[in-house]
């Protein structure tokens, strides 16, 4: 069995037992996925976000917009903002007046923590 298949039958495994996964278990699977999967810094930054929320020093996505949330989610993606503007029809200066909106409300400093 290749190591996808192995994964998802041990996560589909968990979810059949009603398994409640612990933090340890998160961070193991993203690890995992980490060692088959393409793109080795999109798994980095799932396994820092997911240990940065677990430590609670986000606060919560609920105090963006929902726009301000699209635009994060297109961020997450690995959209530039040159990218965004385009599939929104905004122009890059709102974009960016987004992400530093963004990184106000969450506390970040730097663009790459929006990753």
């Amino acid at each position: 069995m290749n190591p996808v298949k192995e994964i998802l039958v041990i996560i589909d495994d968990m979810k059949k037992s009603r398994h409640l996964f612990t933090d340890n278990d998160v961070i193991s699977i993203l690890k995992a996925t980490k060692l088959v999967c393409k793109n080795k810094n999109l798994a980095d930054n799932l396994i820092l976000l997911y240990e940065n929320l677990k430590q609670k020093n986000f606060k919560t996505i609920d105090v963006l917009t929902s726009r301000e949330q699209q635009i994060l989610h297109l961020i997450g993606l690995g959209n530039q903002s040159n990218d965004i503007a385009i599939q929104l029809g905004l122009s890059i200066a709102t974009i960016e007046t987004h992400r530093k909106n963004i990184r106000r409300k969450l506390n970040l400093t730097g663009n790459s923590k929006l990753l």
